[in-house]
């Protein structure tokens, strides 16, 4: 009976292990880019994440998803499953909303590949309302 248990042990994590690795979680980085220094309260602005496969092995986004830290809200524009051969690079869009309430907030973004944070941006930006409050 021991040895059964132990050999379902090890089954449970052979299939665990194996399920991480065929998520095909590759080797990419993301860049992001164009943050502003300035926005208009409740506002939208787009911010270009680029993600550039550095590893050796063609790399899928099935497990990509973004997070902003702060008070700004993020959206992707972005759908569909695609491929990056090692060394191409795909620009995706994101729109990001500014909070309804002027002041200076930091825009924190996180780009993750699984559990895996793949690129990170933080920037101070001044929101700003058109009544000057």
């Amino acid at each position: 009976m021991k040895i059964f248990s132990k050999f379902a042990v090890f089954l449970m994590l052979f299939v665990a292990v194996s399920g991480i690795y065929s998520q095909n979680l590759g080797k990419v980085k993301a860049t992001i880019s164009d943050m502003p220094n300035q926005m208009q309260a409740g506002s939208s602005t787009t911010v270009t994440v680029t993600i550039t496969n550095i590893g050796k092995n063609k790399w899928t986004n099935e497990n990509i998803y973004s997070h902003e830290l702060g008070a700004f809200e993020i959206k992707k524009d972005w759908t569909g499953t695609w491929e990056l051969e090692p060394g191409q690079s795909k620009d995706l869009q994101y729109t990001v909303t500014a909070p309804n309430t002027s002041g200076s907030y930091k825009m924190r973004i996180v780009i993750y590949n699984g559990d895996k944070k793949i690129g990170y941006r933080s920037k101070k930006v001044e929101v700003i309302s058109l009544t000057g409050k």
